[in-house]
């Protein structure tokens, strides 16, 4: 049997047994938990009592008795407010009415029942204190005033800004571009895992979007009614994940009507300058309106129930820009700077011999470094180019641009009961972004906003139904069943124009895809590498396209006093993609030194000859006289796309062993079948034993490419909880939780990216393809697909990069534990103290097979001019097959380790007070490069371990604070509830988050030319001890002395990855408001948030470059690192309630 027919049995097989099966399976992914003691005044347990619940909004219950141990549970039940009664002939009835019950929650309600008439009623208003009873996983609940009554920095009132709320995550930051991520998902790393670990779900259902690690579709706070985070020791139920199980549950109608409608507005003119950005510099301007409505209540009463809304905004996002662009001196082909300015003379590439020796230097009526005869292509590009309009050879324009967005969406959510029995829940979301970034040059792009300049548009949907069956008290069933679905489309500015061929560079604008301006980019200026002096990002444009389908059944099964739960997640991925990254379908041609340099020490030259410096103007003269140093173009073929699928089976039991101990046991069991192409020749794999490429699905190649299937992905669950007294719990933890495969590169290698790539032959000749020298007057030659042989495998080109994938991967996992203690304090106080770790298991890290195993060295000690040489290099393909280009292999396992005390001190909503305390004190290690990142490369090859340090984003210290309090004046509170009294004092409220981190560690690289060691990245070498100084901008972060250049070739440098760290971060949003009544049943509230109130800046690490003039220097704000802090804003808002 095949492999994919074994999988397709197990699948069929399990379906049938989950359905005709005994049940005993139970969900809480949409759901919640209701469990508790029934007791005499003795405290003797009572069986067979009567045990009622009722949902005060929708008046919906259900009944269920004790057993013989006094125990009842209510599963699968909605989140809401219930009051719960317990009769028994012989004793009074009693009810405690408002126990809230949320998502993924347990909640215990013990009671007990006083001798007496049954007629009578006992009613209990004490709370029972707010501890997790019968629970070991750890996570925490972001409750709708949370959402909605604290300023939310960062995008668009995201409640993912939020998730810093919880105990072991870092700071939220958004990924990607404005046009890839229009959404604005924000993203954390938890417990120091890579956030592609999170598994993000809207009530229940997968909300991923695998590509880029965001969230498809994410929901406006003002329909958010809970938001469940799990950070380890998951339920067996959950998994796929490392780091957290977020899910969010929207609002749902109730009996009666409610809504509202909103608007919150922020402008630049109540904006404070950003550090770095003072006068004189142009300020430049924003508005923001964000607006919207929802309305929920019934359709019929008690039975049929909806909710609604609707969100817009409008975000016009003013950006103050500086660039570089030729000089007036430098546009006329003069090229005389001082030695200070970085002057150096520049040659003639038509005198002179090939290898770049004997060269004549330029003169122009006998004035040396001029240039007189420009090409007539640059001269039509230059005329694209502002002048500058400031002072020096860099940095010398500044112009203001704008990024317009307007988000739209919607949400729809029904709820209907059929019967006591039968409740089916419908859900539709939908979503459009339009982006647009303002080009600095125009129709001619830039190098602005890392060239990211044009139009996008976004697209997202979700929908999901779910229904839950009650057979009886103690044997229930629920299903769901979901879609998401994500299009994003995003095009250069100019695209649809034919902008290359008028300027005169033949073979670009071949269609559509090809259309706009080709890149040109002047090494040395705006950036390393480079944004173009003229056109735009090589990522653009792009189509691409995702659809999730997930499908979900779990039942459960009272016996006794088990809880017995078993369930299937079956999901089905589909990734689709346009688009050719590397050098862009437009063509791109880079301008270096080498076509305009002297060669003073050709092959022969003795040991220590030193070349002559070159710079900027070697590199722009390049450019004037249309000599490139390197021209490529990508040729895209085939549409990428990325089927998958993916199945999750499992069973859990949770004993309430007393009514203080419960203990809980799973087993969860993970299929994961190698991903397909939608069709042959779609994928294909670089095969480094005999240097080919190898096609999917043609000449007897397995449409997998050969990717194993394994069977045994199990992962245990077990916990325990135990209440010692009243008001303290211990709980404690461990499990294993199976990561997903996240990246999808070798879907898009060859033949889905194919390019036109012209080399040099050394560094001073032009780049040659197929014996045609390539300038910009020469163009591009017509594109040639490369020819698949029979046996389905393609000769690769040796300059190229290429994906292998590892036939025999195997999933990384994660063992987690936990051990903490829980505490109910006086005045509705809890403390929580945890010690929380996880030990990382095959962790997967990009590896290239073809680094440097050893520095490339003559057997003089001296570097190798050329370090790819067939049969003389320490590359290993390269010295195989002459092959110079990276070779990523996907991937090579390693672990990490995380260990952290995770403290919590909370007060929940009541009263018009909410409290939320959370400190980390975390160590993360790992071989990573970066735990943002989605293959994770290392950077040391040479000294492999040395990769193992303190992750990227690892902070030491994390403190976050949360608080919402409404003063106690005015009606329907404690004091001056009536008078005049009451209408100046009363309806105040105060909100904020106070955040306080310690710094992120340092990356220190220094030169690597005399390393001399493809793939490793140098690094200093430390000579005294580290001193942080604290200086900021012309003052040092660090003193430098303590570190040096290496200077011995082949020498490496003696520090790890990442070591020390950079500034600390302090932020504190706030929000002071004030609520109106309108009549009994409506309201009106004004509302200011300050966001970065104190304006304090928080600032970047600094320079870790050894060679950089900025070495130790801090010369910018943190805008990439997350969300919050920076320069103050503030945000105006008014809401209607009813």
């Amino acid at each position: 049997m095949s492999t994919r027919a074994r999988a397709c049995a197990v699948l069929i097989a399990t379906a049938f047994l989950i359905v005709f099966a005994k049940p005993n399976g139970h969900a809480q992914a949409v759901n919640a938990t209701l469990v508790g003691n029934i007791t005499d005044s003795s405290g003797a347990m009572i069986g067979g009592a009567t045990v009622s619940i009722q949902e005060t909004s929708t008046g919906i219950g259900r009944v269920t008795t004790t057993n013989s141990s006094g125990n009842y549970t209510f599963p699968n039940l909605p989140p809401g407010t219930y009051s719960v009664t317990a009769e028994m002939p012989g004793f009074k009835k009693e009810v405690r009415p408002n126990v809230e019950v949320a998502v993924n929650s347990t909640v215990r309600v013990d009671l007990a029942l006083q001798p007496g008439a049954v007629n009578e009623t006992v009613e209990i208003t004490a709370a029972p204190p707010a501890l997790k009873t019968d629970r070991s996983d750890v996570g925490d609940k972001i409750e709708t005033v949370q959402v909605q009554e604290l300023p939310v920095g960062g995008a668009n009132r995201n409640f993912q800004g939020l998730m810093a709320l919880i105990p072991g995550t870092v700071r939220p930051h958004r990924d990607h571009s404005e046009f890839f991520n229009a959404q604005d998902t924000l993203s954390t790393e938890v417990n120091g895992q890579s956030r592609e670990y999170n598994q993000l779900m809207i009530e229940g259902v997968n909300d991923d979007e695998r590509t880029g690690l965001l969230q498809i579709y994410v929901p406006p706070a003002e329909a958010i009614q809970t938001v469940d985070v799990t950070t380890s020791n998951y339920d067996a139920e959950f998994g796929r994940a490392g780091g957290a199980v977020t899910n969010v549950t929207l609002k749902s109608g109730t009996n009666q009507f409610h809504g509202s409608a909103y608007e919150y507005n922020r402008v630049s003119a109540f904006a404070a300058r950003s550090y770095f950005n003072r006068p004189p510099k142009p300020f430049p301007g924003s508005t923001y309106n964000y607006y919207g409505a929802t309305i929920g209540g019934p359709i019929l009463k008690g039975k049929t129930f909806f909710f609604f809304d609707f969100l817009r905004i409008s975000d016009i996002r003013g950006q103050y820009n500086r660039v570089t662009v030729p000089t007036d001196a430098f546009r006329s082909g003069d090229l005389r700077l001082s030695p200070a300015a970085g002057g150096t003379n520049i040659y003639d590439p038509n005198t002179g011999n090939p290898d770049g020796t004997g060269r004549q230097q330029f003169s122009c009526n006998g004035v040396l470094n001029v240039i007189c005869n420009i090409d007539p292509i640059s001269q039509k590009i230059l005329a694209l180019v502002p002048h500058a309009n400031l002072q020096g050879v860099t940095n010398n324009y500044e112009q203001n641009t704008q990024l317009r967005k307007t988000p739209n969406s919607f949400d729809v959510k029904l709820d209907h009961n059929w019967s006591a029995s039968d409740r089916l829940a419908f859900r539709y979301s939908r979503a459009v972004q339009n982006v647009f970034q303002q080009p600095i040059f125009g129709l001619a792009g830039g190098p602005a906003n890392g060239a990211f300049q044009g139009t996008g548009v976004q697209h997202e949907q979700s929908g999901a139904l779910n229904e839950t069956h009650i057979f009886s008290p103690t044997l229930l069933l629920e299903t769901r069943a979901g879609i998401g679905h994500y299009r994003n489309l995003a095009h250069n500015a100019d695209f649809g124009s034919k902008a290359s061929d008028a300027l005169g560079i033949p073979g670009v604008n071949l269609s559509d895809f090809t259309s706009g301006l080709t890149g040109i980019r002047i090494l040395g200026i705006n950036g390393d590498p480079p944004n173009p002096l003229v056109g735009y990002s090589a990522s653009l444009p792009w189509d691409r396209g995702e659809t999730n389908i997930n499908f979900v059944s779990n039942l459960t099964k009272i016996q006794g006093n088990h809880v017995i739960k078993w369930g299937a997640d079956i999901r089905r991925l589909r990734d689709d993609l346009v688009q050719a990254q590397t050098f862009s379908p437009r063509g791109r041609f880079d301008f270096g030194t080498g076509t305009t340099a002297l060669n003073n020490c050709p092959a022969g030259s003795p040991k220590g000859c030193k070349s002559l410096p070159t710079g900027i103007a070697n590199n722009f003269a390049a450019f004037l006289i249309d000599r490139p140093t390197e021209v490529g173009r990508d040729v895209s073929i085939v549409s990428g796309s990325w089927r998958e699928t993916e199945a999750f089976f499992y069973g859990q039991d949770a004993w309430h062993a007393s009514s203080k101990l419960t203990v809980t046991g799973g087993l969860r069991w993970e299929l994961y079948l190698p991903p397909t192409p939608s069709h042959s020749g779609g994928y294909s794999n670089y095969d480094p034993i005999n240097n080919v490429l190898v096609i999917a699905g043609i000449g007897g190649n397995p449409i997998n490419l050969g990717r194993k299937t394994y069977y045994k992905y199990f992962a245990p669950r077990f916990g325990l909880a135990y209440r010692l007294r009243e008001k303290t719990v211990f709980r404690g933890g461990f499990g294993i939780s199976y990561e997903p495969f996240t990246n999808n590169q070798y879907a898009f290698n060859f033949p889905i990216r194919q390019n036109q790539d012209f080399k040099q032959a050394n560094s001073f000749a032009l780049p040659v393809l197929n014996g045609q020298v390539a300038t910009m007057a020469t163009g591009f030659p017509p594109p040639t697909p490369i020819a698949i042989s029979p046996g389905g495998t393609v000769t690769p080109n040796s300059s190229e990069t290429y994906t292998v994938v590892d036939k025999q991967f195997q999933q990384p996992y994660v063992e987690s534990w936990n051990f903490a203690m829980q505490h109910a304090l006086p005045w509705n106080f809890v403390l929580d103290l945890a010690y929380v770790g996880n030990h990382g298991v095959k962790i997967p890290v990009a590896y290239d097979l073809n680094a440097a195993t050893a520095p490339s060295l003559n057997p003089d000690g001296s570097i190798q001019a050329n370090n790819c040489v067939q049969g003389n290099s320490t590359r290993p393909l390269c010295n195989r097959f002459g092959r110079s280009g990276n070779t990523m292999f996907l991937f090579r396992p390693t672990t990490s380790n995380y260990n952290s005390l995770q403290v919590k001190f909370d007060h929940k909503w009541k009263n018009g007070f909410l409290l939320t305390t959370s400190y980390t004190w975390g160590k993360a290690l790992a071989y990573r490069s970066d735990i943002g990142a989605d293959d994770g490369a290392p950077s040391i090859y040479l000294d492999f371990r040395r990769n193992y340090s303190i992750e990227s984003r690892n902070r030491l210290h994390t403190f976050v604070q949360s608080f919402v309090y409404e003063l106690p004046f005015g009606k329907q509170k404690p004091f001056l509830a009536t008078g005049w009294a009451s209408w100046i004092l009363g309806g105040w409220g105060v909100s904020g988050v106070l955040t306080r981190m310690s710094g992120t560690p340092l990356h220190f690289i220094a030169d690597g030319k005399l390393l001399s060691a493809s793939g490793t990245t140098q690094t200093p070498i430390q000579i005294a001890p580290f001193r942080r100084l604290g200086g900021i901008d012309t003052n040092l972060w660090f003193d430098p002395s303590s570190f040096v250049q290496p200077t011995t070739p082949g020498a490496l440098g003696n520090m790890s990855r990442y070591a020390f760290t950079g500034p600390g971060f302090f932020n504190l949003d706030a929000a002071f408001f004030r609520n109106f009544p309108i009549g009994e049943r409506a309201g009106l509230e004004l509302r200011a948030e300050a966001f970065s109130i104190t304006n304090t800046p928080q600032f970047s690490n600094p320079n870790a470059s050894r060679t950089s003039p900025d070495f130790g220097h801090v010369t910018s704000v943190d805008t990439a690192g997350g969300i919050g802090g920076g320069n103050r804003s503030i945000e105006l808002s008014a809401k209607v309630t009813f």
